[in-house]
């Protein structure tokens, strides 16, 4: 087993989360490969929104424009559906990107160290992810989006709001 240190990039939770406020079409719900290339969601009657870096409602992820060209610009191969979040009552809409990440398998998520509600060390199988900038590990009913250093570096820089960026140690192997 190896070890190698990896950032976790996540919606600030000093903010408002906003995925339950949102009306998610069935296709998108089915997965990935159900959602046309371009999907419309709408923000429920009464509910506030707020734009946000990431929206998430698992299974869904969507990330912002600003950070998917960020994740665009290193790993250009990453396919992405287009989601335009609609909000009737404020007379807008947002644009996010449905992002098809690379996966990694959570090896024992038992056995994560978790601390204030967040993941800060778990066990994953990153078989064939070696070069990837950025991918997922689904994590009993969330998904972290794992970064590598250079991207995270990035994304610091840029400053993008709403978007934390903390360390994550991920153990590699099989058990």
């Amino acid at each position: 087993m190896s070890e190698t240190n990896y950032y976790v990039i996540e919606h600030d939770r000093q903010l408002s989360s906003n995925g339950a406020s949102l009306q998610w079409p069935e296709r998108m719900l089915q997965g990935y490969d159900y959602a046309a290339e371009e999907e419309i969601v709408y923000v429920k009657s009464g509910q506030p929104f707020y734009s946000s870096s990431i929206l998430a409602q698992y299974p869904l992820l969507l990330l912002s424009d600003e950070l998917s060209k960020f994740i665009m610009k290193l790993a250009p191969e990453i396919t992405s559906k287009r989601v335009v979040v609609m909000n009737l009552e404020q007379y807008n809409q947002t644009f996010y990107h449905w992002m098809d990440l690379p996966k990694a398998t959570c090896i024992a998520p038992d056995l994560a160290l978790i601390q204030s509600g967040q993941v800060m060390s778990i066990m994953a199988d990153l078989s064939g992810l070696e070069q990837e900038p950025a991918f997922l590990v689904p994590y009993y009913r969330t998904q972290l989006v794992i970064v590598r250093l250079e991207l995270a570096e990035r994304l610091l820089r840029a400053g993008i709001y709403g978007l934390k960026i903390r360390p994550i140690q991920i153990t590699e192997g099989d058990m």
